[in-house]
């Protein structure tokens, strides 16, 4: 992954306590291989970037893990119990993406398995979107970005490259979501 956005992208996420906390809850849960990423990482650069409040326009906290041995993913809802308990003004969904490629999400594409939640990210439709943050028992944050921070911090929305491409899903997504009402300054590549 590229540096360049990295440093600027943990400035951001550290200025944000509603997020920190959502990062120490999903840390607490000592999930395997985990990260808080989609639209909550997304939509708060996005907001920073448009100067809107970064609690604008989040649906819901994204938790994703990575964990063979639970392939029926029952951790899944026991962990969103948790979180439910501990932060109830927040909607969390968490997914175990060992099982991701046996899931639908209103792709097209068969995901094929993944071997960790990273490669799994690389999924994840459009670029900016593709990214996870993860906070380390130091407090140090560890970035998931298969297709790097450029896109995310130059608001530029595009699909993922090949092989982890859906077109279809892409251009529905895109449709479906209006980001461009909210947030100004994107350029959004239609397809």
């Amino acid at each position: 992954m590229d540096n360049r956005y990295e440093k600027e992208i943990i400035q951001i996420i550290r200025k944000q306590d509603w997020l920190m906390g959502a990062l120490r809850d999903a840390r607490d849960l000592r999930l395997p291989d985990w990260y808080i990423g989609a639209g909550a990482i997304r939509n708060t650069v996005w907001n920073y970037l448009h100067g809107m409040p970064t609690t604008s326009h989040q649906q819901d906290i994204d938790v994703v893990y990575f964990d063979s041995f639970d392939m029926k993913g029952e951790r899944e809802k026991s962990s969103e119990d948790i979180l439910i308990k501990k932060s109830p003004n927040l909607k969390w969904d968490i997914v175990n993406q060992a099982r991701g490629h046996l899931l639908k999400h209103g792709q097209d594409m068969v995901r094929p398995p993944v071997k960790s939640s990273c490669e799994s990210i690389a999924y994840w439709g459009e670029t900016p979107t593709c990214v996870g943050v993860r906070l380390n028992d130091d407090d140090s944050i560890t970035i998931c970005a298969p297709h790097g921070l450029d896109d995310l911090m130059n608001l530029v929305v595009k699909p993922v490259p090949k092989p982890y491409q859906d077109l279809s899903f892409y251009k529905k997504r895109v449709e479906s979501k209006n980001w461009d009402k909210f947030w100004s300054k994107l350029k959004i590549i239609r397809r």
